[in-house]
């Protein structure tokens, strides 16, 4: 299997021990909203200088005068705080976690330890009478880090301490004012830092032995003649070189591209002359993205050719770029995240070409903006000298306008969503079908009722209109989906497949194994593709390409997952080692496509692909399901099981990695392999079921769980198919009617239905079972 690298976490400064300063995505790529803000000083007094770091769920902040802060990333609640001494104007020391603790060097000359958990302080050690203002660079239980500039030119130290505070060893770097932002790459059993004057030294990482040095105004290495200035940045290693920049003047700093090989430096490479710069340079795909300029002054984020240093664009920004550059990936996009040096200052994200996507001036402060940001799931954090951090986040639309909310199949939404199980209404008995998901829009709520989609007020219930035809064939649970004024709810040989609409076309399959793109205007037919078996998911969409599955009973490896072109409909990567059924919906989340299986006689599982080639990066075992996973806060949440058959449950993974976070009692029974949880509001819904001799669809409620912690929040014996959320209000299908959860409007106002005691779920919860498949499997 392939591997992933981390998206979730962005452990010290850029990233990792040799400043990467990349997120393999998903990428904040269209305008940002701020999800959430944090003030660390109401005497504003408290500015942040360093980019925030992130393990898990915290995000670890270190500020002017000492104080250290984790907040909850995903709703910036503080966490803990602590403090460390020698707080001063300027705090440029980015601390790193490892191993479950949080290094922070002060400008005391301190360095501590605290339990990232906990904030409790595990061990503190006074190294040094200068100070600390250089990353700390953290790899295999070992931190490392050089004196500051406090105290002048002199000998000034590289300090290497192992992680329960026991000095390793310390390099004397003669003749140096010191590092400031001059951060260390750690590379084989080495690593390498420039010096303020312009050295390049590479010491054995576990004993500080030299290994190789280098003066980069030398003539020997044929680099400039003149004095390169001083050297302010951290050093990147990436495929044999080193890259670092230096400051000489407005016009007159350097980028250093240098050969690097079992500790020694090597001839090669090259150097050109981009402006002042103590920005640490980032390299990926052949280019190199560096900042350029001083606080006071205009400038540049720059990209370079990797291999000759040569300019190809250059981005003018009415401030300096002091700052390093950060980047996210996805599908094989490039983002550039960095900050320009100015008070008011604002956050950058250019695309790989140079064309601005988007500039975000915080609304809630003017403060002076020194550091660089760090991403984590798609969102991006960052301080400002005012003392404020950050979190910003990828506007996302406010409705449910297909299947699991988009044409992704995210399952998310950003909308607030109901604390308790009061009921603001339940309709008429209108046919709905059992298992079936409304969508919402233009406050109404649009549900495949088998001969119709019928339309409801969202607030009232109140029934408004018949649509389009309805999807029944073999009891289908199939959505509808809508769009500029249109409703759709898949073809007349749909089974589960509902419409997706995008880029001006109509996906939808039929139960023969024939997906269709539609003009959604004209209704012409612009491509079919075949796919091996039978085909029930509904298509996911995104950058041009339509994601979906299909699946051969009885067969070894019989589900099979396609990519193709939307405009074309050629294939562009067929995985068919997939174990046991693809019967679910794709899910889309950055650069890794989600999909669950139906094992007939044992367990299912759930997969992560590479959305690029189709590649399985991980998959996990899970009671067999025809569940469509929902992503959110990093963590993919799906349901399983089949009453009578298996336990019923509901999980949550790591969404890269695909570590179990949380799994619901198999007691309880909550969940089941029809039923596709939605997610809002730091909440999980899920649909709950039982089956009969005489039902194979009776639904038995509805459940909210912790997102975080899967503990039950609230429960109902009403609704059960797959929820959908907007405005604060969730809505669900069960016994023909559309049931809506939220908080009453007004206080004298009553529910149209009430809510009888539900005290425990575990005794009444079955399954649910509602498409056309449910008697095959069980017989089968």
């Amino acid at each position: 299997m392939a591997t992933v690298a981390t998206a979730s976490n962005w452990e010290q400064f850029q990233s990792d021990w040799k400043n990467t300063a990349l997120q393999p995505g998903p990428a904040l790529k269209a305008e940002p909203e701020m999800l959430w803000y944090q003030h660390t000083s109401a005497q504003g007094t408290n500015g942040i200088n360093v980019p925030p770091v992130i393990a898990g769920d915290l995000v670890y902040t270190y500020t002017t005068n000492g104080s250290v802060w984790a907040f909850n990333k995903h709703n910036g609640e503080l966490v803990w705080r602590n403090k460390t001494p020698g707080g001063k104007a300027l705090q440029s020391s980015t601390p790193a976690y490892g191993d479950g603790k949080l290094f922070v060097a002060s400008n005391s000359g301190d360095i501590f330890a605290f339990d990232a958990a906990s904030g409790e302080e595990l061990w503190s050690e006074h190294v040094t009478e200068s100070n600390f203002e250089c990353p700390i660079t953290y790899f295999d239980h070992r931190i490392y880090i050089g004196e500051g500039l406090k105290g002048g030119p002199g000998t000034k130290y590289y300090y290497c301490f192992d992680d329960s505070g026991q000095l390793m060893w310390k390099y004397p770097n003669e003749n140096s004012a010191g590092f400031i932002w001059n951060g260390a790459s750690v590379i084989g059993e080495h690593i390498v830092y420039s010096t303020h004057e312009g050295k390049l030294l590479s010491l054995n990482r576990e004993t500080g032995t030299p290994a190789d040095e280098i003066d980069l105004s030398s003539e020997e290495i044929a680099f400039p003649k003149e004095d390169p200035g001083m050297f302010r940045s951290s050093v990147t290693y990436q495929d044999a070189y080193i890259y670092t920049t230096s400051e000489r003047g407005q016009e007159q700093g350097y980028v250093w591209k240098i050969g690097f090989k079992e500790g020694k430096f090597l001839d090669g490479g090259w150097c050109t002359q981009n402006g002042f710069s103590t920005s640490t340079p980032v390299v990926h795909d052949g280019k190199i993205y560096v900042g350029q300029g001083e606080h006071g002054y205009t400038g540049h984020l720059t990209c370079m050719d990797e291999s000759n240093g040569d300019i190809l664009w250059s981005y003018f920004v009415d401030a300096g770029v002091k700052s390093s550059p950060v980047l996210a990936v996805e599908n094989d996009n490039e983002y550039i995240y960095f900050t320009g040096a100015e008070s008011d200052g604002s956050l950058y994200c250019l695309e790989e070409d140079g064309t601005l996507a988007w500039e975000y001036n915080p609304p809630e402060d003017d403060g002076y903006i020194l550091q660089g940001a760090a991403i984590s799931d798609g969102k991006i954090y960052f301080g400002t000298d005012a003392g404020y951090l950050y979190c910003i986040q990828e506007t996302i639309p406010p409705g449910w306008e297909h299947f699991h909310k988009d044409t992704r199949n995210t399952g998310y939404s950003p909308s607030d969503a109901p604390d308790t199980n009061n009921i603001l209404w339940a309709s008429e008995d209108i046919g709905a079908v059992k298992g079936s998901s409304p969508v919402i829009a233009d406050n109404k709520i649009y549900v495949n009722c088998g001969k119709y989609v019928r339309s409801l007020d969202q607030y009232t219930g109140e029934f408004l209109a018949n649509h389009s035809n309805g999807s029944t064939k073999y009891n289908s649970i199939a959505s509808p989906a809508y769009n500029d004024g249109n409703v759709w709810c898949g073809l007349p040989e749909s089974v589960n497949s509902g419409t997706t609409v995008a880029d001006g076309k109509r996906f939808e399959g039929e139960w023969d194994g024939n997906y269709y793109c539609f003009d959604e205007t004209t209704g012409e037919l612009v491509w079919n593709f075949s796919a091996e078996g039978n085909a029930q998911a509904t298509p996911a969409y995104d950058n041009g390409r339509v994601y979906f599955t299909s699946w051969v009973y009885g067969q070894a490896d019989g589900g099979n997952v396609y990519c193709v072109d939307a405009n074309t409909g050629e294939l562009v990567w067929n995985q068919s080692k997939i174990l046991y059924n693809c019967c679910s919906s794709p899910t889309i989340y950055g650069d890794i496509l989600y999909l669950t299986t139906y094992n007939f006689y044992g367990e299912g599982e759930i997969y992560a692909l590479d959305r690029d080639n189709g590649s399985i990066l991980w998959k996990k075992d899970i009671h067999s399901t025809d569940s469509t996973p929902a992503v959110a806060y990093g963590n993919v949440y799906v349901t399983g099981g089949c009453y009578g058959y298996s336990d019923l449950q509901t999980y949550c993974f790591d969404a890269t990695t695909g570590e179990l976070k949380w799994e619901t009692d198999p007691e309880d029974g909550i969940g089941g392999w029809l039923c596709s949880a939605a997610v809002a509001d730091e909440k999980v819904f899920v649909g709950t079921a039982f089956d009969t001799e005489e039902d194979y669809a009776g639904l038995n409620g509805t459940c909210a769980l912790d997102a975080f912690t899967g503990e039950l929040i609230w429960n109902s014996p009403y609704g059960g198919s797959s929820p959908a959320i907007v405005d604060g209000m969730l809505f669900t299908v069960a016994e023909g009617k559309v049931y809506a959860f939220g908080e009453k409007a007004t206080g004298d106002e009553k529910s149209n239905v009430k809510t009888p005691g539900f005290g425990s779920v575990v005794s009444s919860i079955a399954f649910l079972a509602s498409t056309i498949f449910i008697a095959s499997k069980k017989r089968n």
